[in-house]
Parts: C-alpha cells; structure tokens; sequence
C-alpha cells in the first residue's frame, strides 16, 4: 500500500493506494470526511476519486477550513485556476465538487452553513428560485470524433487481441474507460453478446451490446492470451507485464496504451473517450432511435445527444434529398411551377 500526504494547506489530504487503486481518502477537517464517505458511499468509485482530487486542489489554492470559507475565495480560486490556463469545463467540474461539498454542510449543519457559496439560491417574492451560481459560461462543445482513414490506422497499429477488445468496446459499444476496465467475467453474457454494466456515471445500470466483430475478437483475446492466467482476478481486462502483472487494468494503464498506440501512427489528440463519442456518432447518424441510444450508451437527459448532432454537410445534404424525394406533393407543384 502507498499512501501520498498533501502539505500546506488548512485541509490535509492522505490518499492510501493499492496496486495503483485509491481505496481510502482522509483529511484533518471531519467536515470533508463526512461528505467524501457520503460520496464513497452513494456514487461510483471514480466520482469519488474526482471529488477528492478536485477538493484537494481547491484547498490548496484556498487554504482554510470550510467553515471560513466565503463566496470572495470561491472567485479567488476561479482567477487563480483561469490564470494558471485551465479550461472553463475544468473549472466548472472543480467548482462543482466545492458546490456539492457545500450543499451537504448546509443540511448537515444549516446554522453554520446557511448558504452555498458556490451556488446560492435566491428566492424573489412571487417568482421562482434564482440562481447566483459562479459557473463560467461553456459555448456547447462539438464532440471530436475519428475519421474512418483514422480509425482504420489506429486499429492496424493495435498488437494484441487485449488492446483490440478494448478499443472496440469503447467504439462499437459506446463503453466509458472506466466501464471497459470494470468489466468482470460475471456481468459477461456470450450468448447474447451482452454485457451488463452495473455501476456508472449517474449510478445507471443497463446492458450493452457487443457486434459480431467485437465479440470475436473478445473471444481471441480470452482464448490466446488471457487463457487460464490469474485465475483469481475477476476482472476480464487485466495486466501482463510490469509490477502490475496479474492486476486488473487501470484507466491511467488504458489512457498510457491509447497514447502509446497514437504515437506510433503519428495521430494527434487521441484519447479514450474519443472512441465513445465516435460511436456515439455513428449510431445518431445510422438513424437508430434516440431513446435506444441514451439507454445503451447511459444517458438520462433526452437532450444528452444533441451535441452528438454534428453532422457533415454531406450527410446533411443526403438526408435532405431523401427527405424531399419522399414529398410526393411537394415535386409535383415544383415540376409545374417549373413549366
């Protein structure tokens, strides 16, 4: 077990590992060790890990207890973050988990803790509630996702059966790192080629499906080189090299291999969840239903896909011309107004 100590800061954190997993959070504030075990408690491990590690940050910039913490150190943090060249999706996340930490004190102890810094609410006479929130405005961002060209190279350099199941399930199975790494050999369903992922973002459980391709090269790698090792581990995706060797793979493991991979065939910005929202993509674009898609990729919102929606004017174009063809009336007038 490995364990990192934070210094300088009101609010200590130790973080304990094993094999590269974080299993336990503490700090010298029993305020923040209350909301972090309500957070190990209700949501999935990696929500967990992000909260702790975005707390830790804003202490270390806003070095006081909670307790004296006011709305001037929450705009202090957001100059200081946005001067150190964050991005506002970055910023926006770690006031988020600031927000939530607040949220909890104020039910936990509302006479300490009357408001949320973060995210006041404010209620008019007669109107309803008005938020004073510090989030910075987002312009909607356009998913990146991979051309087939860039596909096609990416897939060629990949040189185990392993990296090839994986990158397949982030792709055609529309499945996060984190849920790719979680699989286990119980939430697998051959038959159907189905997997179930029981926990996720948004606590969702659902099932997801696996195309033949996919499925096949799955069974590669469990019949090549998975075969009868570490028969102990759970976990499908696991480690055969390094001090790692026999432990299930990691997301930081994953992201490393991707890089890896991008590198040798000279692709630039790379990175796991590209995968997903190319899948994503292709499955709007092919026309499948879009409460089909949010159920098998773990969205709630119906709004979720719209970012999705960035479609190539050539697809736009075609789509058009099919939809006028099937305007019977419609080209009927036009061919008289023509004459």
């Amino acid at each position: 077990m490995s364990t990192e100590f934070s210094t300088k800061s009101a609010v200590d954190f130790t973080i304990q590992r094993e094999k590269n997993r974080v299993v336990k959070v503490t700090t010298n504030s029993s305020l923040v060790n209350h909301f972090l075990d309500l957070m190990q408690t209700t949501r999935t491990h990696n929500t967990w890990v992000n909260y702790a590690h975005d707390l830790k940050v804003f202490f270390k910039v806003i070095p006081k207890l909670p307790e004296k913490i006011i709305r001037s150190d929450c705009l202090d943090f957001i100059k200081q973050q946005s001067q150190d060249g964050y991005a506002d999706a970055t910023i926006n996340r770690r006031l988020a988990a600031v927000s939530s930490l607040f949220s909890e004190l104020c039910l936990l102890e509302p006479n300490s803790f009357p408001i949320n810094p973060v995210q006041p609410q404010t209620r008019l006479r007669g109107t309803q509630r008005r938020s004073q929130s510090l989030y910075r405005k987002q312009a909607q961002r356009i998913p990146k996702i991979f051309a087939e060209d860039e596909l096609q190279i990416f897939l060629e350099t990949l040189r185990t059966w392993r990296d090839r199941s994986l990158v397949l399930l982030m792709w055609i199975s529309c499945l996060r790192v984190s849920e790719v790494v979680a699989i286990r050999f119980e939430d697998l369903e051959c038959s159907r080629r189905r997997i179930h992922i029981p926990t996720s973002k948004g606590q969702l459980a659902r099932m997801v499906f696996m195309d033949s391709f996919t499925f096949s090269i799955l069974n590669r790698y469990l019949d090549e080189e998975r075969q009868s090792h570490f028969p102990e581990v759970e976990h499908v995706f696991v480690a055969f090299k390094g001090q790692a060797r026999g432990t299930p793979l990691s997301i930081n493991a994953v992201q490393k291999m991707i890089r890896y991979y991008a590198d040798k065939c000279n692709l630039k910005d790379v990175h796991a969840h590209r995968f997903r929202h190319t899948g994503i993509t292709h499955l709007v674009q092919q026309g499948m239903p879009e409460p089909a898609i949010r159920n098998m990729v773990g969205h709630r919102s119906p709004d979720s896909l719209t970012p999705y929606l960035h479609l190539s004017d050539e697809f736009v174009a075609k789509e058009f011309e099919k939809a006028q063809d099937a305007l019977q009336a419609y080209a009927e007038f036009s061919g008289e107004a023509s004459r």
